[in-house]
């Protein structure tokens, strides 16, 4: 089978799974600043017979979190079954972006490398092709995660989404020019397109660690 066979396999198969179940508000996430009733509750002075009892910054994490966790419970267990597993195959999200992370720019270095050292450009096809398999399963697996809606109404999301939209986008086109032409995968186009997925690569991690860790998350 080729690659644009398989690709359009594979391209339709999400395709039919995406448009199988309604894509509702059954992934809303939770935001941090959303405190359980518990903890909102515990939060305020003289609310409350036990207002005296102030809990410490660990107690109000933990109920927190345990209280996002009954919450989450809750909303699978109301889920269909292509529901859950839409909402399953977003959560494959954080562990399969890490594959394009590492392909990518080890193909640009092998690139780079491999202009003067032959022996360094073998590998540069495979990370390529490898890079742009897996890049449009991190974006697919990310509009799973952050939900099927194009109004996002948190700022960090919106860029994050369209940035990994065209990250899977170009890494695709790549893949498919290095299967086609493998004599131009140290071409300058080549390097250009592969450092340009690199930068927007190291961008779109950070807005993935401000998401989950605040934007003061890299600040020395």
């Amino acid at each position: 089978m080729s690659f644009s066979k398989f690709a359009s396999f594979i391209a339709m198969l999400l395709i039919a799974i995406t448009m199988s179940v309604a894509p509702a508000d059954a992934h809303k996430k939770k935001h941090p600043e959303q405190a359980s009733p518990a903890v909102a509750a515990a939060a305020q002075p003289g609310k409350g017979s036990n207002a005296v009892a102030q809990p410490t910054v660990a107690e109000s994490k933990d109920d927190h979190m345990a209280g996002m966790m009954r919450e989450m419970e809750e909303e699978r267990a109301s889920m269909s079954t292509g529901e859950r597993l839409l909402d399953w195959l977003g959560r494959l999200h954080p562990s399969i972006v890490h594959f394009p992370l590492a392909f990518f720019p080890a193909a640009l270095f092998t690139a780079i490398v491999g202009r003067r050292r032959p022996g360094f450009a073998k590998p540069v096809q495979f990370l390529v092709i490898a890079g742009g398999i897996t890049a449009p399963l991190a974006m697919l697996f990310g509009w799973f995660d952050g939900g099927l809606t194009l109004a996002d109404t948190d700022p960090l999301l919106r860029i994050h989404r369209w940035l990994g939209t065209g990250i899977g986008i170009l890494g695709f086109g790549l893949a498919i020019w290095a299967w086609k032409r493998p004599e131009s995968d140290r071409s300058a186009g080549m390097l250009i397109g592969l450092g340009v997925l690199t930068a927007a690569l190291i961008v779109q991690g950070w807005y993935g660690g401000a998401m989950v860790h605040g934007m003061d998350h890299l600040n020395w």
